[in-house]
């Protein structure tokens, strides 16, 4: 019976006995201070390193200017106070550590805009028996981040990563880089990681005279611009062809006006998707920006040019009447120019010289006619000449008078003959009216003609150089 209890009192005893990590635990927790620096020589430092291990891009608010990434932060520093001898723990070299039971760094994130600010997960801390302890708190971090959109969206931005302590100056918290680790890193499908640095810097502020360390993760971001070149720029260009084809549409059709004003619209479409885009900034326009107003301005001159094209084509001789210049430069000079050919009217240098010569006189003739300047017509009633014309009659009428008044049939005979001839004149002169006035508007309509096909070969040349400038400029073109 002896031998029988205490063989069950030796197996209760190493049943209720702590096992090696328990017991290293209670150890070294006994008359462990958390709040206590871990250093033997108060007037040391604790170095702390911090890395981060770098996972994923999870967003880059432009227009709030907040970068939101998933990392790793890993602290690494050493504390006198948790080592111990693995033989007399049964080979134990490492013991995790709630948070909370040992010191840590009061470090923070400093840029930080999360609404809990330290947005880190409360993990264990690993601590070794040399002293060492590693805490490696995973987090979703938002940053601010100055974005610059000179050239979106072929823009560069420079994010920044600022850690520090919050209440140890440096002589009491040495802070220092360690590693920037993107081996696990997934790929944005929006941004290209192109640079990172990692630095160490010190500030002084007004209330203390001690410095401050902080450690600085900075990364270098490129826009991949495949989205926004094909949802963007594309379509934008596509749109803004359609003010050539206005130019080649007909006035006739009356839809001229019609179609640059959807295209005008559709432009301010872009716009307003852009101005949603990026932050409400002041201090530059960016790239695209500046295209899409490049875009505007032309749509709206080609609208403004399409109105004065649909007015010129349907004027006629009872508003108009087409200036010595104006028809000098749009019906001779820039078709000439512009190598613009009408059916049976050839145009070179000698036609050009010789219509010169011809309109020049006629002109001097209408003038001559009219008693005065021609204020620059081609086209009139020649009134000056018809009135001569018109005094002929009465002065024949006037020497026959003597010799007829004697014989009233002949008399009659000659009165009849001075209406006929009246009568024929009126006619000759409203059928010359009626040819001049047709006449007259297929003029301007040609005149009409010649203002849009110039526009079409103007307005190419403004959209060649839009697409330059985007081209040119853009600091990088990649997908």
């Amino acid at each position: 019976m002896l031998f029988a209890t205490l063989l069950f009192c030796c197996c209760y005893r190493r049943a209720i006995a702590s096992p090696p990590e328990a017991r290293l635990y209670a150890d070294l927790m006994n008359g462990y201070n958390r709040l206590e620096r871990p250093v033997e020589n108060s007037s040391d430092p604790v170095v702390v390193t911090l890395g981060v291990a770098f996972q994923q891009i999870i967003n880059l608010n432009e227009r709030e200017e907040v970068l939101e990434v998933n990392a790793w932060l890993k602290y690494s520093w050493a504390d006198f106070k948790l080592k111990w001898n693995p033989d007399e723990y049964g080979g134990v070299t490492d013991l995790r550590y709630p948070v909370g039971s040992i010191w840590k760094p009061d470090v923070l994130l400093y840029n930080s805009v999360d609404s809990a600010f330290d947005s880190t997960f409360p993990v264990n801390m690993l601590g070794y028996n040399d002293g060492t302890v590693t805490w490696i708190p995973p987090g979703i971090f938002k940053v601010s981040c100055k974005i610059d959109i000179t050239w979106f969206p072929f823009d560069e931005q420079h994010c920044h990563f600022k850690f520090g302590s919050w209440t140890f100056s440096g002589f009491q918290v040495d802070l220092q880089p360690g590693t920037f680790d993107f081996s696990d890193y997934m790929q944005n499908g929006q941004w290209a990681l192109i640079k990172t640095e990692a630095k160490r810097g010190e500030k002084f502020y007004d209330c203390c005279p001690e410095p401050y360390p902080d450690v600085k993760f900075m990364i270098h971001l490129r826009r991949r611009t495949l989205y926004y070149a094909f949802n963007l720029i594309m379509p934008c260009m596509l749109t803004l062809l359609l003010v050539l084809v206005g130019f080649m549409l007909s006035p006739d059709s009356c839809e001229k006006i019609s179609l640059q004003i959807t295209v005008v619209l559709a432009i301010c479409f872009f716009l307003s998707i852009l101005s949603n885009m990026t932050p409400p900034s002041s201090e530059a326009v960016p790239l695209l920006g500046v295209f899409f107003s490049s875009c505007m301005i032309i749509s709206t001159l080609a609208t403004g040019f399409t109105v004065y094209v649909q007015n010129m084509h349907f004027r006629n001789t009872d508003t108009y009447t087409m200036g010595f210049w104006t028809h000098i430069i749009l019906i001779d000079w820039v078709p000439w120019l512009l190598r613009i050919k009408r059916p049976g009217k050839p145009v070179n240098w000698r036609t050009l010289a010789k219509k010169w010569s011809l309109r020049k006189q006629k002109n001097l003739l209408i003038e001559a006619c009219n008693g005065g300047p021609n204020n620059g017509g081609f086209r009139t009633d020649f009134m000056g000449c018809d009135t001569m014309s018109n005094l002929a009659p009465m002065l024949i009428r006037l020497q026959l008078d003597p010799l007829t008044k004697d014989d009233p049939v002949l008399h009659a005979r000659l009165l009849m003959l001075q209406r006929i001839h009246t009568e024929l004149k009126v006619m000759r002169r409203r059928y010359e009216k009626s040819d001049d006035a047709e006449h007259c508007k297929h003029e301007w309509k040609f005149a009409a003609m010649v203002i849009d096909r110039a526009c079409l070969y103007m307005f190419v040349l403004f959209i060649i150089g839009a697409v330059c400038l985007i081209v040119l400029r853009a600091p990088y073109l990649n997908a």
